[in-house]
């Protein structure tokens, strides 16, 4: 058995560029982790077929891979377009409505009825994620006239943003809630929420989730000026985060994004929560081979940042090459992720101060588990876990070592597939700790002498869950 080359997890996008056998493998072979689905194009019944599709594959490859599913929210989109495309000219004036057409370089349909109503003389509308802005000339009972201040190509059902507005309605529409029930029952591992404001929104859906008596990830994406407000009670009520920097770099000042992605890691990192690092990253190999400089760096400076995972969106679903941009993911990750550990555990010992000094025994257990890795050499950490906390309180530390996760729940399983750097073992029935180290040496993971590092939950008094640890030989 051989692990991927790198510990951060890549979420890749499913679209028609990859929708299909051939591939789906190698997608799932160049490191693959998550698979997303967004929910804001395509039918439910093509989701089904990909989900299908996805659970087979790699089921086939024997490799774990997690399904997250994007809700579309809120977000006010462009409709039909001619070709699916058109360019807009800067200079150029055209013209949004919401009258049902198939739009052109001169009219482009919006799908918000109300959408006039939001804007007024003298706004900016942001279209595709900032890169095409309109300035508002005119406002009609159903159109917007607007002259192009910065052009570029649009494409169909591309975002629309206007800083100034506020939507009349929850972030959590009745479609929404739609499609987290057909989640469910499609065996979707999570579930991204689109445009939190707060975490009434997180709640709303938790409790949709556990009224269906099920299961499933909630993945806060933080892409508004409200979400980064409340950031601390959403990421609290969260599973996980999602840095979504193409709504986030168009409502907010861009040049403040690069420190603000930075702080929202570090808060998820110290609170545990899986964090994904998304939007443009390796955006030029949508249309190119190989990757610009810029994102180079980018994708490297958030693993550095603490990103559990980095995510593609068009490249993967739209592009030319989504087989390559995973596989350049993974190289870049993988020399990232040398370079850290080559600087030893001085930045872990600084996280640890930084925590709160009070904290539960399982927070105890991961820092003297930080501590016992600086003094030996250990090959792998194994943690058997119920719910995957003990695997993500140390995966947040970044160790060079592969964390080893055990349990009986696949739905624990995959759901570890966001962490970084750990690697879950799904067990058929209750296991302890001489078949965790039969199964490893079956495996030819561990040799004899080799020294591991095993969490462990001992019955002591109340104490429940992990509580103590051991390092030893390999038999």
């Amino acid at each position: 058995m051989r692990f991927p080359s790198h510990k951060t997890k890549i979420i890749a996008t499913i679209g028609p560029a990859c929708r299909n056998k051939a591939i789906m493998k190698k997608m799932i072979e160049a490191g693959m982790s998550v698979a997303r689905l967004n929910f804001s194009h395509g039918s439910l019944e093509e989701h089904a077929k990909t989900i299908e599709l996805i659970r087979k594959t790699s089921e086939k490859l024997d490799k774990r891979v997690a399904i997250l599913g994007d809700l579309p929210g809120v977000k006010i989109r462009v409709g039909n377009l001619k070709e699916n495309s058109v360019i807009l000219k800067k200079g150029e004036r055209v013209i949004l409505t919401t009258r049902e057409i198939e739009g052109d370089e001169n009219t482009i349909p919006v799908e918000f009825k109300d959408f006039p109503k939001l804007v007024s003389i003298g706004d900016i509308i942001y279209l595709s994620d900032g890169y095409i802005a309109l300035k508002v000339e005119n406002v009609r009972e159903n159109d917007v006239e607007c002259l192009v201040i910065n052009g570029g190509v649009l494409f169909s059902h591309k975002g629309i943003n206007i800083p100034k507005a506020n939507l009349p309605i929850e972030a959590i529409t009745k479609r929404d809630l739609e499609i987290i029930e057909f989640g469910i029952e499609h065996g979707i591992d999570a579930i991204g929420i689109s445009f939190v404001g707060s975490v009434y929104d997180v709640l709303k859906v938790k409790r949709f989730i556990e009224k269906k008596k099920s299961k499933m990830f909630v993945i806060s994406k933080i892409e508004r000026p409200d979400a980064v407000r409340n950031f601390d009670e959403i990421l609290n009520a969260s599973d996980g985060i999602m840095v979504a920097r193409g709504d986030l770099g168009v409502e907010m000042p861009i040049e403040s994004l690069p420190i603000l992605q930075k702080q929202l890691i570090k808060k998820a990192n110290m609170a545990a929560k899986p964090v994904i690092t998304a939007t443009q990253m390796l955006v030029s190999m949508t249309q190119d081979r190989l990757p610009t400089r810029a994102e180079v760096t980018d994708v490297a400076n958030a693993i550095l940042d603490g990103t559990d995972g980095v995510m593609l969106s068009e490249e993967t679903a739209v592009g030319k090459y989504p087989v390559e941009a995973v596989e350049m993911m993974g190289k870049i990750a993988k020399v990232t992720e040398e370079y850290r550990e080559s600087l030893g555990y001085s930045r872990i010992r600084s996280w640890i101060e930084a925590l709160p000094k009070k904290s539960t025994i399982k927070e105890a257990i991961t820092r003297s588990i930080i501590d016992a890795l600086c003094t030996v050499e250990t090959k792998y950490i194994l943690t058997p876990t119920k719910t995957g906390l003990t695997a993500r309180l140390i995966s947040r530390f970044k160790p060079k070592q592969w964390i080893l996760a055990f349990s009986t729940d696949p739905w624990v399983c995959n759901t570890l597939m966001f962490s970084y750097g750990v690697y879950p073992f799904c067990m058929e029935e209750e296991f302890n700790e001489n078949d965790m180290i039969s199964l490893i040496k079956s495996l030819g993971l561990v040799d004899s002498d080799d020294i591991v590092l095993l969490t462990e939950g001992k019955p002591i008094g109340k104490t429940v869950g992990t509580n103590a640890m051991k390092i030893f030989q390999i038999p």
